[in-house]
C-alpha cells in the first residue's frame, strides 16, 4: 500500500508541520546520510531536510543507495540519493516530493506532478539497527539476524531497551536495564557488589556467562574474571530470547544479550550529566560528539564517567563497601566516500568495589544484615580495556562487506571472607584471593548481498567469525577467625591467604561459519540460516600437572516464517537450535559432549499505523538435552543424561501509547522442569530461582503543552513470583512486588530528574539452600537526583 512519511527536522518541542519544498537556489545544507537501504536513507534525509516524502514501499524494497555527505541543496541531495536506483523525485504543488520510477535514464530531476491521496502508514524516525532512537521504541535491530531488520519481520521474540528508556529509569547496571522486560528474571542473587550480572532467560540461569555480547562480539570471561559493562556507554540493549546459536555460536538456550555501544558518526547530540544519590553516590558523565572537517567525513565521540559511591552493604563498624568506577570510551568514524566507513573504538574501565555480601542467618532462621566479612579484606578490583574497529565497504548495488574486530584485556583481583559452617551463633570462615588475567581476540567477517530473484527479494548474509580467549588464574586460600553473630568483630585484621589451591591456564578457540537468507515474497518473509562451529578448550592445571582438552563441533540453525497480514500486523512461527560446550569429563575420562537445545516458537507482533508503539506475544517450547546429572554408578562424577524443558508465554508492550505517555509493560509465564534426571527426587522438579509468573509495568508521562510543558512523572511496579531455593523444591523464596518512581522536568537544554527505586524500601532476599541456607539481600531503596545539559 502507499506510504507517506512526515519527516521533520529535530527541533526540541517543535510542532509537526508540512513544509514546502525548497527551491534549488535555497541556502545549502549539510547532509550526512550513510550508504545502505534506500528506505532508511530517505527517512534520515527527510528528517534532516524537513520535507515530506511520499512513495509506494514496493518501489524501495531491496533498493540501496550510495549515501550522501556534504553541503548541497535539498533537490540536489535528493537526486544524489536516488542516483542509480531507477527512481526519480517529483515535486508536489503543496510541498514535498513523491517518488516514482524514472521516465528516462540518467540522474532524475525534480519535476512537477500530482499524486492521488496517500495513506500514512510507516515506521518512525528513519531508525537504523545501531543508531540513536528517540523515545522508548526501537523498530529495527541487528541483534537477531546481524542485518538491519525491522522487528516486525524477525520470527523470534526480541526486545530492545533504548537510551531514552535507560535514562528515564536511571538504569545504572545491566540488571536494571532488564528489569521491565519479559523472559528475564534479574537479580536472582540479590545485590552483588562484585559486579556480576546474575539473571536467567527463559528459566536458564547460565545466561550471565554465555549471553554476553558487545557490538555483536562475545565478551568471554573465565573463572572469576568477567568483563563488565557501563550502561552509560550504551546506545541500546537488545535481548533475543530463545536458542540463537545460528548467528552467535555457542550459548545457553535462554537467549542472547547484545550491548550496542555509543559510537562516533551516529548523529547523536552532546550531553553533560551530574548526579548524586543514596549510599554517598556522586557521579559525573559526558557524551561529546564532533566533526573534524567541514563535510563530516571524520567524526569523533568521547564518552566518559567518574563514579564515587558506596554500596548498600554496611559493616557493623560503620564502614561500607566501595562502588567506584572510571569509564572512558573514545571512538572515531571516517567515511572517505559514501561507500566506505571505518569506526575505531576503544574503552577503559577501572572498578574498585567492596565484595562483601554474605550476611548471617541466626540459628532460628532470622535473617540479619550482619556481614561475615571484613571491610579491609573484602575487595574486588577490575581493570579492563579494549580496542577494536568496525569496517564496512559497499562494493556495488548488491554486495556489502563488513569486518568487526576487538582485542580486550582484563585484570581481576577478588578477595573475600567466606562462611564454612555454622554452630549456633558461631560461624567458621575461610579466606580466598583469586587473581585472573583474561584476554579476548574476536573477529567477525560478513558479506551481505541484496538482490531480486524473480518475484522474491533476498538479503543473503555469509559470515566467518573467530575468537580466542586465554585465562591465567591463580587462587590462594587461608583461615579467618570465627565470627560470632552476637558479638561481630570487624576490627581484628585478617591475614592474607598463602595456601595455593589453584594454578590454571585455559585457552579457548572457536571458529564459526554461517549463512542466512531473508526472503520476501509478497506478504511473506522467510528467514533461514545455518551455522557450523568448531571449538577447542584446553585447561592446564599446574598443581595437578594435568591438561584437559575438549574438541567439539556442532551445527545449528533457524527457520522462521513471518506473514505480514497488514503492514502493522505480523504473526510468525520459527524453529531454532543452540549448543553449549561443557567442561570436564566422565568417570572414564571421556570429555562431555556439548549440551544442545531446540525451540519451537509462535507469536504475533503488532505496530499501530502511527509507528510509535509495539505489542508482541510469544508462545514457546524449548528443550535442552545432554544436561549434566549425577552418575548413578560412580560417586562424584557426572554423565550428560539430563534434559530440561521450558515452556512459556511472553507478552510485551512498549512505546508511546498516547502523546507524551510512554510505557514498558511485560508479563511472563515460565514452566520449567527436569524432564530427564538420573536422581529420582529431581525428576519433574523446577530448577532453582525460576519464578512461574513475573510481570512489570512502567509508565512515564510528560506534559506537552501549556504552562506545565516539560514536567513529567512516572512510576513502575515489578512482580516476581515465588521460586525454589533448592533443587528438590522444598525451600521457597516468596513472591515480591517492588515499586519505582520518577519526577522530571525539561526546559531548553536542561533535564532534571529524581528517580527512586524500591520506593517502599521493601526488605527481601533471594536464598539458596544448597548445601546450607544462604541468603542475599535484594536492592534497597535508592534515590538519584540528576541534571543533564544537552545540545
Amino acid at each position: 500500500m502507499a506510504i507517506s512519511l512526515a519527516l521533520l527536522g529535530a527541533c526540541l518541542g517543535a510542532q509537526a508541520q508540512t513544509p514546502a519544498a525548497l527551491p534549488e537556489g535555497a541556502a545549502l545544507r549539510h547532509f550526512d546520510v550513510p550508504a545502505g537501504p534506500l528506505a532508511n536513507a530517505l527517512d534520515r534525509f527527510g528528517r534532516s531536510a524537513g520535507v515530506n516524502l511520499s512513495y509506494d514501499p514496493a518501489l524501495v524494497n531491496g533498493v540501496t543507495t550510495g549515501g550522501l555527505s556534504g553541503e548541497t541543496g535539498v533537490e540536489a541531495a535528493l537526486r544524489s540519493l536516488l542516483r542509480g536506483t531507477g527512481l526519480e523525485a517529483v515535486a508536489q504543488p503543496g510541498g514535498g516530493y513523491s517518488l516514482r520510477k524514472a521516465t528516462a535514464p540518467g540522474p532524475a530531476a525534480a519535476i512537477e506532478g500530482t499524486l492521488p491521496n496517500i495513506t500514512v502508514s510507516a515506521q518512525p524516525d528513519g531508525q537504523s539497527a545501531a543508531g540513536p532512537v528517540r523515545g522508548y521504541l526501537a523498530t529495527r535491530s541487528a541483534g537477531a539476524t546481524k542485518t538491519d531488520t525491522p522487528l516486525l519481520e524477525i520470527p523470534q521474540s526480541i526486545s530492545v531497551v533504548t537510551r531514552d528508556e535507560m535514562d528515564a529509569r536511571a538504569a545504572n547496571s545491566v540488571l536494571e536495564v532488564l528489569r521491565y522486560m519479559p523472559g528475564a528474571n534479574t537479580e536472582t542473587h540479590g545485590v552483588d557488589p562484585r559486579g556480576y550480572d546474575y539473571f536467567n532467560l527463559r528459566g536458564f540461569i547460565n545466561a550471565q556467562n554465555t549471553s554476553d555480547f558487545l557490538n555483536g562480539l562475545r565478551q568471554v570471561g573465565a573463572g572469576f574474571g568477567t568483563f563488565r559493562t557501563e550502561p552509560y556507554g550504551l546506545e541500546r540493549v537488545e535481548v533475543l530470547r530463545g536458542a540463537g546459536s545460528v548467528m552467535f555460536g555457542q550459548g545457553d538456550p535462554g537467549g542472547t544479550i547484545n550491548r550496542v555501544a555509543k559510537v562516533a558518526g551516529s548523529g547523536a547530540g552532546n550531553e553533560l550529566m551530574v548526579d548524586v544519590g543514596s549510599f554517598q553516590r556522586r557521579q559525573v558523565a559526558a557524551d561529546l560528539n564532533g566533526k573534524f572537517d567541514e563535510d563530516g567525513k571524520l567524526q569523533g565521540r568521547f564518552v566518559g564517567l567518574l563514579l564515587d559511591a558506596d554500596n548498600q552493604f554496611d559493616y557493623g563498624n560503620g564502614r561500607a563497601g566501595n562502588n567506584d568506577r572510571v569509564f572512558l570510551a573514545p571512538s572515531l568514524t571516517w567515511r572517505p566516500s559514501a561507500d566506505t566507513s571505518l569506526t575505531l573504538l576503544a574503552s577503559y574501565t577501572n572498578d574498585r568495589s567492596g565484595s562483601g555480601r554474605w550476611t548471617a542467618v541466626r540459628p532460628d532462621g532470622t535473617k540479619t544484615h550482619l556481614l561475615y566479612g571484613n571491610p579491609d579484606f573484602d575487595k574486588q578490583h577490575n581493570e579492563q580495556w579494549s580496542l577494536g574497529y568496525q569496517l564496512e565497504h559497499r562494493l556495488d548495488d548488491t554486495w556489502t562487506l563488513r569486518q568487526n574486530f576487538r582485542q580486550a584485556h582484563l585484570d581481576s583481583t577478588y578477595s573475600a571472607v567466606n562462611p564454612v559452617a555454622q554452630a549456633g551463633n558461631l560461624i567458621t570462615r575461610t579466606t580466598a584471593i583469586y587473581y585472573s588475567q583474561v584476554d579476548n581476540t574476536l573477529l567477525d567477517n560478513q558479506a551481505q548481498a541484496k538482490f531480486n530473484w524473480g518475484d522474491t527479494q533476498h538479503t543473503v548474509l555469509l559470515g566467518l567469525d573467530w575468537l580466542r580467549m586465554t585465562d591465567r588464574e591463580v587462587r590462594y586460600r587461608g583461615t579467618a577467625p570465627t565470627f560470632n553473630i552476637n558479638a561481630p568483630d570487624y576490627a581484628t585484621p585478617i591475614a592474607a591467604p598463602t595456601q595455593l589451591f589453584g594454578n590454571l591456564d585455559e585457552t579457548l578457540t572457536q571458529t564459526g561459519l554461517y549463512v542466512q537468507d531473508q526472503v520476501k515474497y509478497q506478504r511473506l518473509v522467510l528467514t533461514a540460516g545455518a551455522r557450523y562451529d568448531r571449538a577447542r578448550d584446553s585447561t592446564r592445571n599446574y598443581l595437578a600437572n594435568t591438561r584437559v582438552t575438549a574438541d567439539d563441533s556442532a551445527a545449528s540453525g533457524r527457520v522462521g516464517l513471518t506473514y505480514m497480514v497488514t503492514p502493522e500486523l505480523a504473526p510468525y512461527v520459527s524453529y531454532s537450535t543452540s549448543f553449549l560446550p561443557q567442561a570436564g569429563s566422565d568417570f572414564f575420562g571421556t570429555p562431555f559432549q556439548p549440551s544442545k537445545a531446540k525451540q519451537y516458537e509462535v507469536g504475533v507482533k503488532y505496530q499501530p499505523a502511527n509507528g510509535k508503539s509495539l505489542y508482541t506475544a510469544a508462545l514457546y517450547d524449548l528443550t535442552k538435552t545432554n544436561v549434566l546429572t549425577s552418575d548413578p554408578l560412580h560417586n562424584n562424577f557426572s554423565v550428560p543424561a539430563g534434559e530440561v524443558r521450558s515452556r512459556g508465554i511472553e507478552l510485551e508492550a512498549k512505546g508511546e501509547i498516547v502523546r507524551g505517555l510512554n510505557i514498558a509493560a511485560a508479563y511472563t509465564y515460565t514452566q520449567v522442569e527436569n524432564t530427564k534426571n538420573t536422581t529420582a527426587n529431581l525428576q519433574g522438579k523446577t530448577p532453582i530461582l525460576v519464578p512461574r509468573h513475573a510481570a512489570s509495568l512502567w509508565m512515564d508521562y510528560a506534559v506537552q503543552d501549556g504552562s506545565l510543558a516539560g514536567l513529567g512523572i512516572g512510576g513502575g511496579a515489578r512482580y516476581t513470583g515465588r521460586n525454589y531455593a533448592n533443587a528438590i523444591n522444598t525451600v521457597q523464596n516468596a513472591a515480591v512486588t517492588v515499586f519505582d518512581a520518577v519526577l522530571h522536568f525539561s526546559s531548553g537544554h536542561w533535564r532534571y530528574a529524581l528517580n527512586v527505586n524500591n520506593i517502599a524500601n521493601k526488605q527481601y532476599t533471594y536464598c539458596l539452600a544448597e548445601p546450607t541456607l544462604t541468603c542475599f539481600w535484594a536492592p534497597e531503596r535508592t534515590a538519584i537526583l540528576s541534571a543533564r545539559y544537552r545540545w
